[in-house]
């Protein structure tokens, strides 16, 4: 063997090794799922179809104590979701940062806390989530804070300035699980979502054995103007009937300051039931007088949803 050839193959292998004392963990996951959505709204369409998804989850250790995880995801063959965290030392929070798809924290840990046994209640029935608190957010490119400690958890996400408007996407969520009163906890928002648009909401939910009632109140301040704010409020309640099977009710109201219009209703009940590997969700929608209007044709929607975790 040459000298050259053995002092690359040389190399090569104490690279092997010292990149091997500092690897970290890669798992990968997946899942498929076959579902059924029926709207009155659009009987001609099909409602059938398939999902299937491959997630690979990596994690690792620093020697200062920081920890990372990362995140891939892929749907039909589309990487659409990855984001990267870091553990601080010292219990000194958690950073995150969403390459593409989800929020990395703010007001996405406190925007709905309204229990569900499967979806929403305003789940396929309407375009946009009004009333809401991340109906309008940026989902990419967004670096987040979470630090919790002592039944408190604060979290903050940041959008760098999107094109054409003035400011950047900011904002805070907070939680508390409120000492000396176990199952309940309390929740606040506020911020900007990078289209000028301020938003604020409360709320609180509360679990007593095997049942959680939840109650929220979302105020969402348009660049627009007076005339097209939104106010939502949103409640309802599950309950786990047994190990595998939840079901739950609610409702959420929205009511829109633009002259002429009345409120938007929604609501909904749904079940989940877990058998090994394989669940099923049932969700049933219907939403009255949709984005305000009293003209436009209440919907309804039914669905359902198997899935196969692996």
């Amino acid at each position: 063997m040459n000298k050259l050839h053995k002092v690359g193959l040389t190399a090569l292998a104490t690279s092997l090794v010292a990149s091997s004392a500092f690897a970290g963990d890669l798992s990968v996951s997946g899942g498929a799922a076959i579902s059924y959505t029926g709207k009155s709204s659009n009987s001609g369409a099909n409602p059938w179809a398939m999902g299937n998804s491959v997630k690979f989850n990596g994690s690792g250790e620093l020697d200062n104590g920081t920890t990372f995880s990362a995140y891939w995801e892929l749907d039909n063959d589309i990487m659409d979701d990855y984001n990267i965290s870091f553990g601080m030392p010292n219990d000194m929070g958690t950073v995150k940062f969403i390459g593409d798809s989800g929020l990395a924290g703010g007001l996405s840990t406190v925007n709905d806390i309204v229990p569900s046994a499967y979806t929403p209640v305003f789940e396929t029935t309407d375009a946009d989530d009004n009333g809401i608190a991340t109906s309008t957010l940026a989902t990419n490119a967004q670096w987040g804070y979470t630090w919790t400690g002592n039944g408190l958890t604060v979290s903050g996400a940041y959008n760098k300035q999107p094109a054409a408007h003035e400011d950047s996407a900011t904002h805070w969520g907070v939680s508390y699980d409120v000492a000396g009163m176990d199952g309940l906890t309390v929740v606040a928002g506020m911020g900007r979502d990078g289209q000028n648009n301020d938003i604020e909401t409360y709320g609180a939910s509360y679990t007593f054995g095997s049942i959680t009632v939840g109650y929220q109140e979302t105020e969402i301040m348009m660049e627009a103007g007076g005339t097209s704010d939104e106010e939502g409020t949103h409640y309802g309640a599950s309950m786990v009937v047994n190990d595998d099977l939840s079901i739950s009710y609610g409702r959420q109201e929205t009511e829109f300051s633009n002259a002429g219009t009345v409120d938007e209703e929604n609501k909904g009940y749904g079940a989940s039931y877990t058998m090994g590997g394989m669940t099923i969700g049932y969700q049933f929608n219907e939403v009255k007088n949709p984005a305000g209007s009293s003209a436009a044709v209440d919907i309804e929607a039914s669905i359902v949803n198997l899935s196969f975790a692996f």
